[in-house]
């Protein structure tokens, strides 16, 4: 997924990554994929939401949203999301850690 600056595709990925992150120590992995699976038609709206969002954000004192507009915006950004959470899981079923199937 290519951006506007290098400077911005970083901010992107430690987004990325930290989310991931987050998403595999709960692991939510499985559910993570088939939620973005389920809604990927839905992306550009959410990254428009969150982009009309964006202020009121701001005065909560949250910065984090710019990232996750661009991700949502750009036509590779949820597919590309998908698959590294996709690798996630392989990842934990080939080294044998637990993954959430369900409730």
């Amino acid at each position: 997924m290519s951006s506007d600056s290098p400077r911005a595709d970083v901010e992107i990925d430690a987004t990325i990554d930290e989310t991931l992150s987050a998403i595999r120590q709960r692991r939510m992995v499985l559910p993570a994929v088939l939620l973005l699976a389920g809604h990927r038609p839905l992306a550009f709206t959410f990254g428009q939401l969150l982009l009309i969002l964006q202020p009121l954000a701001v005065l909560l004192g949250s910065r984090g949203l710019d990232a996750w507009i661009r991700i949502l915006t750009h036509p590779g950004g949820p597919p590309a999301l998908t698959h590294r959470l996709a690798e996630l899981l392989e990842n934990d079923r080939n080294t044998g850690r637990e993954v959430k199937t369900g409730t």
